[in-house]
């Protein structure tokens, strides 16, 4: 199961990290910068590919699809590897045979249910969100006279993909039930229990925590203080990641048991 999770998410990963370029589409950042991000889409992505082809549960046309997206990503950036701009619009176009591909994998190795793969979509876009401003926040220590409003921009997306992410939990916390000890109990007792604690764990940090932390980070932005608001990005990161480590877990112990799609 830690397998599985480990090659969707990467390959989650690989294929929406590039949809965030968007953000600065219309600013050149330089070069090194698109390099970065590239780069590093494409070594998570990769290692999800590679993975992905050691895993009898997932039909040949499915991995060939995956492939083919990873291909067509290495195309892209290796054209655009060299110049001071990337076209936005070619890179978003090998993210949407990833998606389709994603949909695929995860269709064989964890759910048909399509409430299920649209909240791993977000989820996927909230870790992909925060590693992104990171490095965003990152550049601005190192490049003088960047665009404030790059930041604010992706700091406000960021906020309202988590904003979604917890409307969904709460919304599942209130209406959601698991099945406990062969008996169906409302999700929002269940978690004030212990065997639900990694549930809890999951949406204070994955959630609720940086749901406030990036309060901070857009008021710390308009201030143009960009060094304390990476700072708190860094931290955002690595509660996100925390958040869907312990989801995730809890997700593999109980899959075939809660209805949660937390």
């Amino acid at each position: 199961m830690l397998t599985n999770t480990l090659v969707t998410t990467s390959l989650g990963f690989g294929c929406l990290y590039p949809l965030f370029f968007w953000v600065n589409d219309k600013e050149v950042v330089k070069t090194g910068f698109y390099r970065f991000n590239l780069g590093f889409c494409g070594v998570i992505g990769g290692l999800g590919v590679v993975s992905l082809w050691r895993i009898d549960a997932v039909t040949f046309p499915a991995k060939g699809l995956v492939t083919a997206w990873f291909i067509a990503l290495l195309a892209v950036s290796a054209y655009f590897w060299n110049r001071d701009r990337i076209k936005w619009v070619s890179v978003a176009s090998t993210s949407i045979i990833g998606i389709i591909a994603l949909l695929k994998v995860q269709n064989q190795l964890t759910s048909y249910d399509w409430m299920l793969q649209v909240i791993s979509i977000l989820s996927g876009l909230v870790l992909c969100a925060s590693v992104f401003s990171g490095v965003l926040g990152h550049w601005y220590l190192n490049v003088e006279n960047l665009p404030i409003n790059l930041l604010i921009k992706t700091t406000r997306i960021f906020w309202g993909l988590v904003t979604l992410r917890l409307a969904w939990n709460l919304s599942s916390i209130m209406t959601g039930t698991v099945t406990y000890l062969d008996v169906e109990i409302s999700l929002f007792h269940f978690i004030r229990m212990i065997d639900g604690l990694l549930l809890s764990v999951g949406l204070f940090f994955g959630t609720i925590f940086p749901f406030i932390l990036l309060y901070f980070v857009h008021e710390t932005v308009k201030l143009k203080s960009t060094q304390s608001a990476t700072g708190i990005l860094y931290v955002v990161s690595i509660s996100v990641l925390m958040g869907d480590f312990a989801s995730v877990s809890y997700t593999h112990l109980r899959a075939h048991e809660t209805d949660s799609y937390l």
